[in-house]
């Protein structure tokens, strides 16, 4: 009776515990048992953003990163095309980055995605969903200011462009892109110099002048 009483015990005990094994979810490095129940897991949320600015010539040319004082410039009152590439270089979908693009001074927005505040000269966007591995680009649209309204005393004005992407979870990045903008300065003409103007000469008063001088009297 002892011996089947052990028997029948340990039989309860291997299928409880077998019951209890089916009910405990797995936990992968990455997540941690809640209390009462469930797990919380830790993502790998990475992610970069480039800002490029097209080299300016007639048919539009290739991006890069930035436009040095020595390299092709731009006119007044000339568009300018950017382009914004956003990857995930992480191993989770990210639910949302929020775009942040700030325009510098004689640069303005004028067509592309995203809401553009002119008081601020700022551009804001949302990317939703974006997948691990996965890249979106966007290409904007602005415009250099008008000549009268750069600098009078500089051909070349350079200016930066920033910009920021933070996701849901306050993680940031941001990059830069210059480009500068070539007017022509009025300079400072000489007056011309003029020539010696030729002294005439008038006629000596001697006796022929003498009948003229007598009618004198009688004009006035």
């Amino acid at each position: 009776i002892r011996i089947m009483n052990k028997i029948k015990n340990l039989i309860i005990f291997v299928v409880f515990s077998l019951a209890l094994v089916g009910t405990v979810s797995p936990a992968s490095a990455d997540c941690q048992p809640l209390y009462g129940g469930g797990q919380s897991c830790t993502t790998n949320f990475s992610f970069t953003i480039n800002k490029l600015v097209q080299i300016p010539g007639k048919n539009g040319g290739q991006y890069v990163d930035n436009l040095s004082i020595n390299d092709a410039k731009y006119f007044p009152s000339q568009n300018v095309n950017y382009k914004i590439v956003i990857t995930n270089t992480g191993n989770s979908t990210i639910p949302a980055l929020i775009i942040n693009d700030t325009f510098p001074q004689f640069i303005t927005f004028v067509s592309g995605v995203g809401n553009y505040n002119q008081s601020n000269n700022t551009l804001n966007f949302t990317v939703n969903n974006l997948e691990a591995g996965k890249n979106v680009t966007y290409v904007l649209s602005a415009r250099t200011a008008n000549a009268s309204l750069l600098p009078n005393d500089q051909g070349i004005t350079c200016v930066i462009n920033q910009i920021r992407a933070t996701d849901n979870n306050g993680l940031t990045d941001s990059d830069s892109s210059q480009l500068c903008i070539q007017k022509n300065v009025l300079s400072v003409t000489t007056p011309p110099i003029l020539p010696t103007p030729k002294i005439l000469s008038t006629p000596a008063t001697g006796q022929e002048m003498l009948p003229l001088l007598a009618l004198i009297p009688g004009a006035l």
